[in-house]
Protein backbone atom coordinates (compact mmCIF):
# COMPACT_ATOMS: atom_id res chain seq x y z
CA UNK A 1 0.00 0.00 0.00
CA UNK A 2 1.65 3.54 -1.65
CA UNK A 3 1.39 6.78 1.21
CA UNK A 4 1.62 10.11 -0.13
CA UNK A 5 4.86 11.78 -0.09
CA UNK A 6 2.90 14.56 2.10
CA UNK A 7 1.75 11.98 4.68
CA UNK A 8 5.52 10.24 5.12
CA UNK A 9 7.02 13.26 5.54
CA UNK A 10 4.96 14.30 8.30
CA UNK A 11 5.52 10.92 9.96
CA UNK A 12 9.53 11.11 9.55
CA UNK A 13 9.14 14.74 10.94
CA UNK A 14 7.49 13.50 13.72
CA UNK A 15 9.43 10.40 14.55
CA UNK A 16 12.82 12.78 14.55
CA UNK A 17 11.20 15.09 17.13
CA UNK A 18 9.81 12.61 19.39
CA UNK A 19 13.78 10.92 18.97
CA UNK A 20 15.10 14.37 19.59
CA UNK A 21 12.68 14.95 22.55
CA UNK A 22 13.81 12.04 24.16
CA UNK A 23 16.87 12.43 23.93
CA UNK A 24 17.24 15.72 24.94
CA UNK A 25 14.86 14.76 28.18
CA UNK A 26 17.52 12.18 28.87
CA UNK A 27 20.67 14.26 28.74
CA UNK A 28 18.93 17.31 30.37
CA UNK A 29 17.72 15.76 33.79
CA UNK A 30 21.41 14.70 35.10
CA UNK A 31 22.35 18.14 34.21
CA UNK A 32 20.01 19.67 36.15
CA UNK A 33 20.81 17.17 39.40
CA UNK A 34 24.34 18.55 39.41
CA UNK A 35 25.93 14.80 39.56
CA UNK A 36 29.00 15.77 38.82
CA UNK A 37 29.54 16.63 42.89
CA UNK A 38 30.87 13.05 44.04
CA UNK A 39 27.86 11.58 42.69
CA UNK A 40 29.62 8.46 40.89
CA UNK A 41 28.62 6.76 37.69
CA UNK A 42 26.20 4.72 39.17
CA UNK A 43 24.05 7.72 40.04
CA UNK A 44 24.60 9.48 36.51
CA UNK A 45 23.55 6.75 34.83
CA UNK A 46 20.09 6.19 37.04
CA UNK A 47 19.58 9.78 36.68
CA UNK A 48 19.89 9.61 32.51
CA UNK A 49 17.73 6.38 32.86
CA UNK A 50 15.07 8.00 35.38
CA UNK A 51 14.94 11.06 32.07
CA UNK A 52 14.49 8.50 29.50
CA UNK A 53 11.74 7.24 31.08
CA UNK A 54 9.82 11.17 31.82
CA UNK A 55 10.80 11.67 28.55
CA UNK A 56 9.47 8.29 26.55
CA UNK A 57 6.25 9.04 28.99
CA UNK A 58 5.41 12.57 28.44
CA UNK A 59 5.44 11.49 24.58
CA UNK A 60 2.60 9.61 24.69
CA UNK A 61 0.72 11.97 26.82
CA UNK A 62 1.63 15.23 24.71
CA UNK A 63 0.04 13.08 21.86
CA UNK A 64 -3.18 11.86 23.27
CA UNK A 65 -3.70 15.65 24.62
CA UNK A 66 -3.06 17.28 20.85
CA UNK A 67 -5.76 14.21 19.73
CA UNK A 68 -8.05 15.53 22.46
CA UNK A 69 -8.03 18.82 21.58
CA UNK A 70 -8.09 18.13 17.64
CA UNK A 71 -11.75 15.99 18.34
CA UNK A 72 -12.91 18.64 20.08
CA UNK A 73 -11.84 21.46 17.20
CA UNK A 74 -13.62 19.19 14.61
CA UNK A 75 -16.73 18.49 16.75
CA UNK A 76 -17.53 22.42 16.77
CA UNK A 77 -17.10 22.30 12.82
CA UNK A 78 -18.73 19.99 12.06
CA UNK A 79 -22.18 21.38 10.53
CA UNK A 80 -25.25 19.62 11.56
CA UNK A 81 -26.89 17.45 9.15
CA UNK A 82 -29.76 19.23 7.56
CA UNK A 83 -33.24 17.25 7.93
CA UNK A 84 -34.15 15.10 4.62
CA UNK A 85 -38.35 15.59 4.21
CA UNK A 86 -39.35 12.77 1.52
CA UNK A 87 -42.64 12.48 -0.28
CA UNK A 88 -44.31 16.77 -0.58
CA UNK A 89 -42.47 19.11 -2.61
Amino acid sequence: MKTTGKSSWKGKIAGCLIVALVLTGAAFIPAVADVAQGGGIMATLFLAFLGAIIAVQVIPGLMLFGMMIKGLCNLIRKPAPEAKTKGIE
